[in-house]
């Protein structure tokens, strides 16, 4: 459990570090946007793949027993944070974090009329829908503290992108989006995306869910997510 958990401190102290807004304009400025974001996605993902061995490694102490009804709530809830993620990940995005560096469009948002922050939501979704269906001590804190940290960035991020564009422009592009999922959709303030990216990077998403739960979750964790069905 210690290994375990000071793997875990420095996944999360790295993401803190890094998104300091004095360290990030340090490190964009000497890198450029394009090159920090790339740098900065492949050592999350290093990270992330050490937590998760370390994890799988862990003590198994036992919370509560695998129940039915917790699979249900993570394979209920997964698809929806996939396409989040998968909508907004090609997507330029002045409200929170992005992977593009391309302008945006206001009239045409993408997956920002979703939600201003869809790959945050992601992640936040899909570790929170974790945690029912691992009653694990190890698995809780990881997958727990991962969901509270795609929330808590959301916060963190948006005070920081409305600091950076005044509130005048801020209220401007923000009119047609809306900080939670598909309220802006719904309430007619905003038109469901049909750009390509989006629709692709959804599909895709949404087909990584459809083969994860036919064998290649069990492929890469050991774990059957339908096991309980």
């Amino acid at each position: 459990m210690p290994r375990f958990l000071a793997v875990f401190a420095i996944f999360l102290l790295s993401h803190l570090i890094a998104a300091t807004p004095a360290i990030r304009r340090r490190l964009t400025g000497l890198l450029g946007e394009v090159l920090f974001t790339t740098c900065y996605s492949a050592m999350s993902l290093a990270l992330f793949t050490w937590l998760i061995h370390s994890a799988a490694q862990a003590p198994y102490i036992e919370l509560w027993p695998p129940q039915a009804w917790a699979y249900a709530i993570t394979v209920g809830l997964m698809p929806v944070a996939a396409l989040l993620f998968g909508a907004g990940l090609l997507e330029p995005n002045p409200f929170s974090i992005a992977f593009v560096a391309t302008p945006f469009d206001a009239e045409k948002p993408g997956a920002v009329a979703i939600t201003r922050h869809p790959l945050l939501w992601g992640l936040g979704l899909w570790g929170l829908a974790h945690v029912p269906a691992n009653g694990d001590l190890a698995a809780v804190l990881m997958f727990g503290g991962l969901g509270s940290f795609g929330f808590i960035g959301m916060w963190a991020v948006e005070n920081r992108k409305r600091k950076m564009l005044g509130e005048a422009q801020w209220r401007q592009l923000a009119g047609p989006t809306s900080l939670i999922p598909f309220a802006a959709l719904l309430s007619g303030r905003a038109r469901w995306p049909t750009d390509r990216r989006t629709l692709i990077g959804g599909a895709i998403a949404l087909a990584l869910v459809a083969w994860l739960l036919l064998g290649g979750h069990f492929w890469l964790f050991m774990r059957n997510p339908l096991a309980m069905f």
